[in-house]
């Protein structure tokens, strides 16, 4: 990061103007020999910043496209026309362009009276006006384009947003580090006095790093060979498969070739060409993740997470460079996460969440994360974080589970049906498969809700609150009493009788619900939760 000179300063309550007539005239003259002055008046981006609308814009329709591959495949197959193609993508990117120009020609920000303003349009302008306390996070990024121009863009992300407020593209690298640190300071110093200004100053001087964790290339690649989301392959995969004439390729000299190797190979035994099939099925799974991985690669390296005073940053990425700011005290629940994969790694993810809205990690649902965690590094990186609300580090070495009431009422819900299909089965003459099929996927049924219900489980400690749940993978949620904005008990008759609740605890990043646990434990959550809430006055984000 850079290490460039200014000042966090309260520029709104520094200087104020009344009928052009300046206060605190000495404060002001301290400030008007410092460049961050400048963004008190109005400022427009630099004509680059067309470019990055341009490709922001195209990006969000490639991203968002996945649901027209199939149709477009399917197109092609049956005769597509290059020309009309072609003239689309044409109209397309003109008018992205011209969109991006007249974004351009209206786009205007400044810092003023304590706050962040920006002026956007198209057709209508719209003035948005960001209080600098509800910042919550500061993205710098660096896309390929820039580098060579020493450009950069500032992300501005608030409490409660669905989207980002603020996207500041193609400023000068000086200026928009200048920016992003004033952003980060502003909203909590106030200067009124030259000395306090000069406090100030010297703090900036000082730094006040603190390098958290490292990740290596190896890190990462197993990071994006274990986070691998295989299931969107299928989604595209699937319809495309269903255009493949396949018995003309089983039919194929090749494919014949191949499955008598595969005999041979086995000696027609069942167990060997079954493993031979899940060797197949790990390759294929292989060969997709490099596309998980090289985005890994390329997004994250080199991955350093660093503390500097309240605030951690990340920074990383090969080709479109990031550095992410979050506040500490906007952390409201902390989550381990470890896929199925990853257990054979002993690696987890570990997810910073803050106040829900359009997260830092776009695209993800996700937000800050520290990928490929050894569980014995997790202690030590939440330890290094002493601001974090409730203070405890370690994951929990075993946990209580729920209630089995819970397991009882959900496990014989599968057998009805399969029962009813079977008596209709045996009255219709069906045959012998159809049985066998019905209550194979009855028992699998049964064996996910007794898997599900074997993850849940939570630990209450003296200022947090551990939930564990999973299916084939697992993961730990870490919920500090003095974050909790509400508690919702529910009980039903039955669970009333057994002394069980259903509690869900609110968070400013959403709901943690623990089903099927006694009321005691119900009426500790709620106790704790309120005397954390009256011994602390600070607000919750």
């Amino acid at each position: 990061m850079e290490t460039n000179r200014s000042f966090a300063v309260n520029v709104a309550d520094a200087v104020k103007t009344v009928d052009g007539e300046t206060e605190n005239n000495s404060v002001d003259a301290k400030l008007n020999d410092n460049p961050t002055n400048d963004f008190q008046q109005w400022q427009a981006l630099s004509a680059w910043s067309i470019v990055s609308n341009i490709f922001s814009t195209l990006k969000n329709i490639l991203s968002n496209g996945f649901a027209i591959v199939p149709i477009v495949y399917t197109g092609w197959q049956q005769g597509f026309d290059m020309q009309w193609g072609i003239l689309a993508s044409s109209v397309l990117l003109i008018l992205v362009t011209i969109f991006a120009i007249i974004e351009w020609r209206k786009f205007r920000f400044r810092l003023h009276n304590h706050q962040l303003e920006v002026r956007r349009g198209l057709i209508f302008t719209k003035k948005d006006e960001i209080p600098l306390s509800r910042i919550q996070n500061i993205r710098y990024e660096q896309p390929f384009y820039f580098k060579p121009l020493s450009l950069g863009t500032l992300v501005i992300e608030t409490a409660g947003s669905k989207k980002d407020e603020a996207h500041l593209a193609a400023l000068d690298t000086l200026q928009a580090q200048t920016l992003k640190r004033l952003l980060l300071n502003l909203s909590h110093t106030k200067v009124t006095s030259t000395d306090e200004l000069q406090q100030a100053n010297s703090q900036q001087n000082i730094d006040n790093t603190q390098p958290i964790v490292r990740k290596s290339l190896a890190d990462l690649v197993l990071f994006g060979f274990y986070q691998n989301n295989f299931i969107w392959f299928a989604v595209i995969a699937g319809p495309i498969a269903g255009q493949i004439d396949w018995d003309k390729i089983f039919d194929s000299p090749l494919a014949q070739q191949f499955w008598l190797w595969v005999q041979q190979q086995t000696h027609q035994n069942i167990g060997l060409q079954t493993i031979m099939l899940i060797v197949a099925l790990f390759a294929i799974y292989s060969l997709f993740s490099l596309i998980s991985i090289v985005a890994a690669i390329l997004k994250y390296h080199p991955y350093q997470l660093d503390k500097h005073d309240d605030t951690i940053q990340r920074s990383g990425g090969v080709i479109s460079h990031q550095q992410d700011a979050l506040a500490i005290k906007r952390i409201q629940l902390v989550q381990v996460q470890q896929p199925a994969i990853a257990r054979l790694f002993n690696r987890w993810t570990l997810y910073f969440k803050q106040v829900k809205g359009h997260e830092v990690e776009q695209k993800t649902k996700q937000h800050m994360l520290v990928p490929s965690v050894k569980s014995t590094e997790i202690e030590s990186l939440l330890a290094s974080i002493p601001q974090l609300s409730g203070g405890a580090s370690a994951l929990p070495n075993s946990y209580k589970p729920i209630h089995i009431n819970w397991l009882t009422k959900r496990i014989v819900l599968p057998l009805f049906p399969a029962i009813v299909l079977t008596i209709v089965g045996y009255y219709g003459h069906h045959s012998l498969e159809f049985f066998e099929f019905t209550w194979f996927a009855a028992t699998m049924i049964m064996l996910a809700i007794y898997i599900r219900y074997k993850q849940w489980g939570y630990v209450v400690a003296d200022k947090v609150i551990w939930q564990h749940s999973g299916f084939f993978g697992q993961q730990w949620k870490r919920v500090a009493f003095e974050k909790v904005q509400h508690v919702k008990i529910t009980q039903t008759k039955s669970q009333k009788h057994a002394q069980l609740a259903y509690v869900e605890i609110g968070l400013a990043s959403g709901n943690v619900v623990f089903p099927y646990i006694p009321t005691s434990v119900a009426q500790q959550i709620v106790a704790q939760s309120l005397n954390a809430t009256v011994n602390n006055n600070q607000n919750w984000i």
